[in-house]
């Protein structure tokens, strides 16, 4: 059975596999928005991560709460059963159980042999893209020019839809292979997604040498601490006014205390998950700081 196949099928895993919004090579004038997940970045090279790495570890946190639900259910009615029928009924309803939370644990299988994070590297000084293949999990790489590049719908939120960045490789009007970058980003579906072309613009802009490109003096680490996964995980509002801010931070800690499941599954596929990857090639070509340590 392809295991990912059929957590897409049930709606756990979501990949923008199509580009919904193609984006024009021509640049807008504003670039007024940069990615949230840059690694690292020099005059050469700009590491990303993956559209989901914010999001990477929800399984396992959701498996980790979900086992001692289903321990105190098991404890629970086990202390009341003592006759043979009230065992079978017992049996069923762990069963059952087990049944509803499995495909969470299927995924939390997949996000714990799986790298943490799909790095993106695009290098202006050779032109190229360098990124995990989502076809084959291989490293790849491609001129930059040869990539379409497009918004992708990715699934919905309570509030929102959200959307990712993707290169494809087309073959012909077929999608050959694919890579997310940047952040995934919440939208309105009828609403223009300006937040998101802004993210490409931003990476254009480096690509192409351009003059209004500054660099982002916000990095983050993929192997986070506790209190970085939170701030990953559920990005926090600043702004100039004190009485948003203070909201702002009453919002954060309280959403800490219910999202605490997804933090530490984040911190712990992020922290402890296997080291991505790069061949020697793209090593010697981009240099050894685009080595995740």
């Amino acid at each position: 059975m392809d295991v990912e196949k059929y957590l897409r099928i049930t709606g756990l895993i979501k990949i923008g596999s199509y580009p919904d919004i193609i984006i024009s090579a021509k640049k807008e004038k504003c670039i007024s928005v940069s990615p949230q997940t840059i690694f690292y970045i020099n005059d050469d090279c700009i590491v990303l991560g993956d559209a989901g790495f914010r999001e990477r570890g929800m399984l396992l946190g959701l498996s980790i709460l979900l086992v001692p639900v289903v321990i105190a259910i098991c404890s629970f009615f086990g202390y009341y059963m003592f006759s043979v029928k009230a065992h079978v009924a017992f049996s069923f309803i762990v069963l059952f159980v087990l049944f509803l939370s499995h495909p969470y644990f299927l995924g939390a299988w997949i996000e714990i042999t799986r790298v943490p994070v799909s790095p993106v590297v695009f290098n202006r000084r050779t032109g190229k893209v360098y990124f995990i293949s989502d076809k084959d999990h291989q490293p790849k790489q491609r001129p930059w020019t040869d990539c379409l590049y497009a918004v992708a719908y990715k699934g919905r939120s309570i509030v929102a839809c959200q959307y990712e960045l993707r290169g494809f490789l087309m073959d012909g009007h077929r999608v050959d292979d694919s890579f997310s970058f940047g952040d995934t980003v919440l939208e309105m579906k009828e609403a223009p997604k300006n937040e998101i072309f802004y993210l490409f613009y931003y990476i254009q802009s480096f690509m192409e040498y351009d003059d209004e490109f500054e660099a982002s003096s916000k990095l983050i680490s993929w192997r986070p601490s506790l209190a970085e996964s939170a701030r990953h995980t559920i990005p926090r509002l600043i702004t100039d006014n004190s009485s948003v801010n203070f909201l702002s931070t009453v919002f954060y800690r309280t959403m800490c205390v219910f999202f605490s499941w997804q933090i530490l599954g984040h911190y712990l596929i992020c922290r402890y998950g296997k080291i991505p990857q790069w061949s020697q090639e793209i090593i010697d070509e981009c240099g050894e700081d685009i080595v995740l340590k």
